[in-house]
Parts: C-alpha cells; sequence; structure tokens
C-alpha cells in the first residue's frame, strides 16, 4: 500500500503543472519568460537613416523653352522654322517659359527682339528701327504688375495688349525648388500687317540664328538683381527664327477722266493707286485702244496715250510693251521700310487727240500689274 502512494504523489504534481501553464496561458495570456544579458564592451555604434539636403539656387532667370504660334481656330500650332502671313487677320504669338529661383517677384523684364536679317545672317542685321523690319516688344513686371507694349514698330504690326497672359506653372521647372521657384508662361500676341518684311528661308531647325532671308528673333529676360538669362552658360541666348510668306496686293487706283477737242493733247487729273507688298517689287501699267461708246468702229490707238507717275517719267506707250511706274522688266524697287501700303499720288494720263477725231465718249481698260520678288 505505501509503493502505490509513492508513484501518485509525483504524477498528480506534474499533471497540477501542466494546468497552471495551460490555465495562465488561455486565461491570463502567455507567459513571458525575460532574460537580460549583460551588453559587455560596445565600442561602436552605426546609425545611416538621415541624409544631408542641399538646395542651389540659380541668380540668372532661366528660359526653359519658347516658340512663335499661330492662332487656328483657338488652337496655337507652332511655326518656329515656318512662315507666317501676314494678311491683316492672321494671329500670332510668341510664348515663353521662364523659372525663377527668387519668385516671379524678382522679374523686371521680358523683351522679345525680331529682325529680318536681309540674307546677311548671322553677319550684321538690317539696324532700322521699327518698321517692317523690326519688332520689338516688352514685358514691365518691375512694379510688381505684369505690363505688356509694342515699343516698334507702330501700325505695321498690331498688338494685341489684351490678349496677352501670363500663367503660374511653377511646379512645371524639372529642376524647381519647392518655396523658392515659381515657373510663368508669357505670352505676346500680335497681328502682322500686310508689308511685314517677306522671308522665305526659315527651313534650318538646328538651334541658332543660321538662315539666311529669314527673321531672327531673341528673348531676353532680366531680373532685379540685373541678371539676364542669356548670360546663364546653363541655359544659353534664347534665339529662334521664322519666315514670313510674300504679301502682293493692288488695293485700289483711281479713275483718270480726259476733256479735250481734237488737236489736243489733254491730261487727265492726277489719280491715286494703292498698292501694298511685303517684298522688292515692280508696277507696270498698259491700256487698250480707246473704242468710243455709241459706235464701237471709231476708236483712240493706245500709243497716242502718255503716263506719268512714280518713277515713271511721262511716257507713250508703244502697243503692247507695259510702262513701269515702279521698276522695270529685270528689277525691282526695294520695299518699303514703314506703313502698311504705298500710295502714289501722282498717276496721270494724257492723250493726243488727232485732228478730226469723232467726238463722242471713248473707253479704255487699264491693266496694272504689281509684281513682287520672291524666292530670293
Amino acid at each position: 500500500m505505501q509503493e502505490k502512494r509513492r508513484v501518485f504523489l509525483p504524477t498528480l504534481v506534474i499533471i497540477l503543472l501542466v494546468i497552471a501553464v495551460v490555465s495562465n496561458v488561455f486565461i491570463l495570456g502567455p507567459l513571458v519568460i525575460v532574460t537580460r544579458a549583460d551588453p559587455g564592451d560596445v565600442s561602436d555604434s552605426y546609425y545611416n537613416e538621415t541624409q544631408l539636403n542641399v538646395t542651389v539656387l540659380q541668380f540668372h532667370p532661366r528660359v526653359l523653352w519658347f516658340d512663335i504660334e499661330y492662332n487656328n481656330g483657338g488652337t496655337w500650332e507652332s511655326r518656329d522654322n515656318a512662315q507666317i502671313d501676314t494678311n491683316g487677320t492672321a494671329q500670332y504669338r510668341f510664348i515663353v517659359n521662364i523659372s525663377s529661383d527668387q519668385g516671379w517677384d524678382d522679374i523686371d523684364y521680358i523683351w522679345i527682339n525680331a529682325w529680318t536679317d536681309n540674307g546677311t545672317d548671322p553677319g550684321s542685321y538690317n539696324s532700322t528701327l521699327g518698321g517692317n523690319v523690326n519688332l520689338n516688344f516688352s514685358y514691365d513686371n518691375s512694379s510688381g504688375i505684369g505690363a505688356w507694349s509694342m515699343i516698334w514698330p507702330d501700325n505695321e504690326i498690331t498688338f494685341n495688349t489684351g490678349s496677352c497672359t501670363e500663367t503660374n506653372v511653377t511646379g512645371s521647372d524639372p529642376n524647381h525648388s519647392p518655396g523658392n521657384t515659381e515657373t510663368y508662361n508669357v505670352t505676346f500676341v500680335f497681328t502682322p500687317s500686310y508689308q511685314m518684311r517677306y522671308a522665305p528661308d526659315p527651313t534650318n531647325t538646328a538651334a541658332g540664328l543660321n538662315d539666311v532671308w529669314s527673321w531672327n528673333y531673341n528673348i531676353t529676360v532680366k531680373d532685379a538683381g540685373g541678371y539676364i538669362n542669356y548670360h546663364n552658360p546653363t541655359t544659353g541666348e534664347a534665339v529662334g527664327e521664322f519666315g514670313v510668306f510674300s504679301y502682293t496686293e493692288i488695293v485700289s487706283a483711281g479713275w483718270p477722266v480726259i476733256t479735250g477737242n481734237p488737236g489736243d493733247n489733254a491730261t487727265s487729273n492726277t489719280i491715286p493707286i494703292e498698292t501694298r507688298s511685303n517684298s522688292n517689287y515692280s508696277l507696270s501699267v498698259n491700256v487698250t485702244n480707246l473704242t468710243h461708246t455709241v459706235t464701237p468702229s471709231y476708236n483712240i490707238s493706245n500709243t497716242s496715250i502718255a503716263i506719268a507717275g512714280g518713277d515713271l517719267a511721262s511716257t507713250q506707250l508703244t502697243g503692247n510693251a507695259p510702262l513701269y511706274i515702279y521698276g522695270s522688266p529685270t528689277t525691282f524697287k526695294y520695299a518699303m521700310m514703314d506703313a502698311i501700303s504705298l500710295v502714289t499720288n501722282d498717276v496721270q494720263y494724257r492723250v493726243n487727240i488727232s485732228l478730226g477725231q469723232q467726238p463722242g465718249d471713248y473707253e479704255a481698260t487699264i491693266f496694272y500689274h504689281l509684281n513682287s520678288e520672291t524666292g530670293y
């Protein structure tokens, strides 16, 4: 009997221990045993979770991109290295994207200059201010409120001030610094007039001024510190090229009237002729035979007609060959530097009425031909 009790007591103790452990896990939570190790002799520690941040700001304004564009029904299309129209209605704009690491208020001025190089590119450029060969647009932000103006020319180009815009596109600069950099798109909207100088050669797409007989333009941005974008070695000068289509138009011509008697060398009133050409040009005139309005068998030969005006001294027609008010069959008169058209006010006709000429009214058709030099 005593031997059996010895076996039972250890077994009971084990069972009670198991019950205690199980009840601690499920009722009171896991049993945690903490062991503390002595760190010993620690002499090194590393931490690589932070970094040094450095922002390098640019003193100079940055011209990131620019273009000359055509308003095609509300959609702006690039005309850089292409020709533009000068019909007095087509609308164009220069657009320039500019970043300033000192904020937009630091930008004082933007200038757009353009000129026709007259075939001397990239040497010396035509230096005549304004007119049909140069333009200069300005954006003045020195007061903190942007204002646009056309410095020159005057009426040879219409500057659409009310359509010019400045749009904040901060964040579009891949190198912008948040909290410092501001980026804007600034536009200069204009309508070329009829005689903005013709330029046939804007075909080279390489950067820079390198096409002869083209229009060149550059963009200058100046900030309050006097820094200018084209001094910036990382961006270079903002330059581009475009061309201008030829435009030729005889706008109007007056009606000469002659009254005379047989035997008179009768002279007409002086009449105006208004023409438009944005290239070198010639203007010729020819006249048919004068025909009686009631009896067409009566006529006066056109060889009896003399014409004067422009560069033409009073000269008799010789038949089918025209007379040249400006230029000649092989030469052209240089295109006007200024104005949107040429008005020639001194054109005059003279008719030698022979003795015995049938009385009555005679009529003849006058043919004017304005021919512009193209191609170069």
